[in-house]
């Protein structure tokens, strides 16, 4: 047997509660915050990281709840402290038509962030961020300046700002998908630091906002919100598909934005499932052989 395989008992975890939507092909899970999206195949007598060993262990978990012959495939990742829609394959096919999707950006990435700013911090509604960005010898990421800098996108649209305390809620679109893309131009581009970032803004917490609510040491408020995949029938005169998986925001999250003032779209509040951009309400997708799981999603 090996050695970081899943064993169930009555005090496992069970990370397959966070499945959100499954078909034939892939499995779709609202993250958790503290999750490393990495597994490890060691065959060494090492045990792996306690948080690589958590990854582990939800791949074990999956391939026992859906009946599966093998481990489910990670095709993209999520940092440690984001959470939401995370996609996983099936099957070695499945997976290598995944990545390619990914790496030709066709994939539609769409985040919610809280970030530290108020109204007048913004100069629009809506705007977009192209700055290539460089990892240094340390491995922080930065604006970047060098030829060796990677071309980055990020369009924010502002949702609301609270009136409360000088936080807002926005909207990111990812048309790259580079190591802390988000976190990099949220902080210095538009200078408005991700709520919970740390590593990217060590500027203290204005007190308006320390005085109002509690901040979880080690949360970051950054949630994948929606995916968009391109999908395929088997038959009909139709066989391309986009399907869209919006993925629940976390409870702390929720009730964050409730003590702010911030009015939240149910969509993002419940999640949901869109297939050419209209609503699936959560049955099965015949062609896909696909569910919507619905599962419990408030997470601490």
């Amino acid at each position: 047997m090996h050695p970081t395989s899943f064993r169930r008992t009555a005090n496992s975890r069970s990370w397959a509660r966070y499945s959100i939507y499954a078909d034939r092909s892939i499995i779709v899970l609202n993250k958790p915050p503290g999750l490393i999206c990495q597994g490890s195949e060691s065959q060494t007598h090492v045990p792996p990281p306690r948080d690589v060993d958590k990854f582990n262990d939800l791949l074990y978990d999956l391939k026992y709840r859906f009946h599966m012959s093998n481990l489910p495939y990670a095709v993209h990742r999520l940092d440690k402290s984001t959470t939401g829609a995370l996609v996983l394959a099936k099957n070695l096919v499945t997976a290598r038509q995944l990545a390619q999707q990914f790496q030709t950006r066709t994939v539609g990435k769409t985040y919610l962030a809280l970030v530290r700013g108020g109204e007048k911090s913004f100069p629009a509604k809506f705007g977009e961020i192209r700055e290539a960005l460089e990892t240094s010898k340390e491995g922080r990421v930065l604006i970047g300046t060098s030829c060796d800098a990677k071309f980055a996108a990020t369009d924010w649209e502002l949702i609301a700002s609270s009136t409360k305390a000088p936080l807002s809620l926005l909207r990111l679109t990812l048309h790259t998908g580079l190591k802390h893309q988000l976190r990099v131009h949220l902080a210095h581009s538009l200078h408005t630091p991700i709520l919970g970032d740390t590593l990217y803004s060590r500027k203290p917490i204005s007190e308006k906002i320390t005085h109002l609510l509690r901040i979880p040491e080690h949360r970051l408020f950054l949630h994948s919100s929606q995916l968009i995949l391109s999908r395929f029938r088997k038959a009909g005169t139709k066989k391309h598909l986009r399907l869209g998986i919006t993925a629940a925001l976390p409870g702390d999250f929720v009730s964050m934005c409730k003590d702010l003032g911030i009015q939240l779209d149910p969509k993002d509040v419940s999640g949901g499932l869109c297939v050419d951009d209209q609503p699936v309400s959560g049955g099965s997708i015949e062609d896909l052989q696909g569910k919507w799981l619905r599962p419990w999603h408030h997470m601490s």
